[in-house]
């Protein structure tokens, strides 16, 4: 008996060990406020406005819902994994497109020594050392960089792909991903057994993404500068042959570079924390890597553009690999009380197209973001946030070959509750 109880004892100690060792954690964001925003644009032909006033779902950040756990393997290592499902708060609808879990689902290992590999959906690197330097971060609409003046590269995701974050070395990390494909089809049929008539098909397919980034945030100051760069490379061809003699032939690429950079940096005075930052996108935007509010300007002029096999084809100012845009951003936030933070900042950019088709046309646009948060405990929080973004693109006219221009008013002003759970 004695022994039974021994055995008991002890077993029950040794489940307990192994439940220490795992742990699963639930989590989420829950975000929803009172808003009116309205954006307007303008030329001499017309004008479109599009206002909404009432519920706003997610102003400050999105909401999400997740599952994360770890558990120890020994010797400083441990296996991870996170998933996590964006959602809408007015409709109850799923976001990311209708994903499952379309904010992230990774899984990994992560060590004290050597850091942490996850493969995925998941963040760019950017995410890591970039985005949290700007005073609104990448949430409050048009407020925050990635629907203001930056776009997503500061905070974009990739689909299956591999991830490396550095551990922690007096302050500094590193970081690289990489995400891509390497396919290939092809259809070979004949219809006779002669080869009298013949047709062949082929699709290649081998994008990529590489991301990459370094960090620093130590005492007073922080800074991060991280580079993106996809490539699409889509190639499709067909032959058709009769009696070995070519009727028809056709070859489709599709091939662009788009890079991203960006430099932040903050210094804290404690009475007040300065924000800076500075970013660049080339080439078409793609693969998440918008560029913000500027995307409504982005229809109001359409150039002939001839491609590398000499055809003519319709193309909106950033749809060509010559597209430039870069993108600037100062910043205030100061504590009020011990609960309270007020929040300010500017962010600018110029864009222009240096293909001969877009040669008049050159855009340009300033966002003024004003914020407040009160912090009502640990978990919820209290926000209000006002916007003004004005913006233009200068073109010209094609039937009157003079320069005119669209013009871009867009208008914040929010008021919302958050709880973290």
């Amino acid at each position: 008996m004695k022994k039974a109880l021994q055995s008991i004892v002890l077993l029950g100690a040794a489940t307990g060990a192994a439940q220490a060792a795992t742990s699963v954690t639930l989590y989420g964001l829950v975000d929803g406020g009172i808003a009116y925003t309205q954006t307007k644009i303008s030329n001499d032909k017309g004008w479109e406005k599009n206002r909404n006033v009432g519920f706003v779902n997610g102003v400050k950040n999105g909401n999400r819902w997740g599952l994360k756990g770890t558990e120890d393997l020994g010797n400083g290592t441990s296996a991870i994994f996170q998933i996590e499902s964006g959602f809408d708060l007015g409709t109850g609808e799923a976001r990311q497109g209708g994903k499952l879990f379309g904010r992230k689902a990774i899984i990994g290992l992560t060590g004290d020594s050597w850091g942490t590999l996850t493969l995925g959906r998941q963040y760019n690197v950017a995410d890591d050392v970039v985005s949290g330097i700007d005073p609104f971060g990448t949430g409050v609409l048009q407020a925050g960089i990635a629907d203001g003046a930056f776009g997503d590269a500061p905070s974009a995701r990739m689909d299956n792909s591999f991830k490396y974050m550095s551990p922690d070395f007096a302050g500094f990390k590193f970081g690289i991903a990489y995400a891509g494909k390497n396919e290939k089809k092809t259809e070979f049929e004949k219809f006779d057994r002669k080869g009298n008539w013949v047709e062949n098909f082929g699709k290649r397919d081998t994008s990529n993404w590489i991301s990459t980034g370094l960090g620093y945030d130590n005492g007073p100051v922080s800074f991060g500068v991280s580079y993106d760069r996809f490539r699409t490379k889509d190639r499709s061809w067909s032959q058709k042959r009769f009696y070995g003699k070519v009727v028809d032939e056709s070859e489709q690429l599709k091939k662009s570079t788009t890079h991203a950079w960006n430099l932040f940096g903050a210094y804290d005075f404690e009475v007040v924390k300065l924000h800076l930052g500075y970013g660049e996108v080339r080439g078409i935007p793609a693969a998440g890597i918008g560029i913000g509010l500027n995307s409504q300007l982005a229809d109001e002029y359409v150039g002939l553009v001839k491609d590398e096999f000499g055809n003519t084809h319709r193309r909106f100012y950033t749809e060509t690999p010559e597209f430039r845009q870069k993108s600037w951003m100062a910043g205030l936030s100061a504590p009020v009380g011990d609960t309270g933070t007020v929040l300010f900042s500017y962010q600018g950019n110029r864009s222009r197209n240096k293909n001969e088709a877009f040669d008049s046309v050159k855009g340009k646009l300033n966002i003024f973001s004003l914020g407040y948060v009160q912090n009502l405990s640990k978990r919820t929080s209290l926000y209000a946030a006002a916007s003004y973004g004005v913006g233009r693109l200068k073109y010209k006219d094609d039937e009157t070959k003079e320069m005119t221009s669209s013009k871009l008013k867009s208008t914040l002003v929010g008021l919302g509750l958050q709880h973290r759970f």
